[in-house]
């Protein structure tokens, strides 16, 4: 069975000129290596959970599209079987109109191959023409049988999809508890001592590079999905203006954060809920409280997480993993 698996992760893209420098962060690391080591064994341990769920998520997009052309091509030979039968019975009407009703009835209610075969009186007085008939109605009914034998294997691999994405969810929201406020105690000291940017959602949290997933409606991704538990604060990350805040079918409770020094933009969708003095048009410093984490949008459903893209002053996204790895010491 073919489905789109894990994305190939992007090329680091531009970055925003707020980032530390790398000498910057490398610095910062070696201060904090000793705390960072455990922090990092844990949090290894989620990452893994959450590719493996981002992973299942793709998946699941796929066999749903497997599912409905296989339902579509059933329903195309539903409606050429019905064109067919239609004619068979509307043929042995007119050769035994004046003859016995019962087997009459026998072949107008058949509804199987089975059934046509037990009338042998009216299958064998029917014209050379009337019998392709009935066995493009076997054929029809053959192939029928054999795409609903793949749809049948299509959903069990859905339910067993299914069942792998829950267990997965349970495992996420139990390695974010346990990780807690030993990666609370790391970040507090990390962000304190960098400039510039900060991480979009205040830990604990977890995510990976799911760049071109597959999502709903032949869509491919273009954020980065941060997964933490649901009412966790999602921070901005510069200083800037609030743009488009409002709720929409595939976002949800979204905003934008646009950056006036340099113009770049950052997405944020899935909220559970506003920070105070979230608004259309408001200043924000970096850090600052914008929303919580949510399942807004499109993502009921699936574990909290916010969907954070960034996108470069022309305008297009541009991949957020590399930049956010650049900001988070556990990566």
């Amino acid at each position: 069975m073919i489905w789109v698996g894990w994305p190939t992760p992007a090329a680091a893209g531009p970055v925003p000129p707020q980032l530390p420098s790398p000498q910057e962060l490398a610095k910062l690391q070696s201060d904090m290596s000793a705390t960072l080591n455990s922090v990092r064994a844990a949090q290894k341990q989620l990452d893994q959970v959450v590719r493996a769920y981002e992973t299942a998520w793709s998946k699941m997009e796929s066999l749903s599209a497997q599912i409905a052309a296989t339902q579509a091509a059933i329903q195309a030979l539903d409606s050429q079987l019905g064109v067919v039968r239609g004619s068979i019975n509307a043929r042995a009407a007119s050769t035994y109109r004046s003859g016995p009703t019962g087997l009459m009835n026998v072949l107008m209610e058949a509804r199987t191959y089975r059934e046509f075969a037990t009338a042998v009186d009216i299958i064998e007085a029917i014209s050379s023409k009337d019998s392709e008939t009935l066995n493009s109605v076997i054929q029809l009914r053959d192939k029928t049988a054999g795409l609903q034998a793949q749809l049948d294997a299509q959903r069990a691999e859905q339910q067993r999809t299914v069942g792998e994405l829950e267990r997965r969810q349970k495992q996420m929201q139990g390695s974010l508890r346990t990780l807690g406020k030993q990666y609370e105690t790391a970040k507090a000291k990390f962000d304190d001592g960098k400039s510039g940017f900060v991480f979009p959602v205040k830990a604990p949290y977890s995510y990976v590079d799911s760049w071109g997933g597959a999502r709903p409606g032949g869509r491919r991704h273009q954020g980065t999905d941060i997964f933490a538990l649901k009412g966790t604060p999602v921070l901005a990350v510069v200083s800037g203006t609030l743009e488009q805040v409002g709720v929409n079918p595939l976002g949800g409770t979204k905003l934008w954060l646009r950056s006036p020094g340099d113009n770049w933009s950052y997405y944020y969708a899935h909220l559970n809920g506003y920070g105070p003095g979230v608004r259309n048009g408001a200043k924000v410093k970096k850090g600052q409280v914008l929303g919580y984490v949510g399942t807004t949008g499109n993502a009921v459903g699936t574990p909290p997480h916010l969907h954070f893209e960034t996108h470069v002053p022309a305008g297009a996204a541009t991949n957020p993993y590399p930049i956010l790895k650049r900001v988070n010491p556990i990566k």
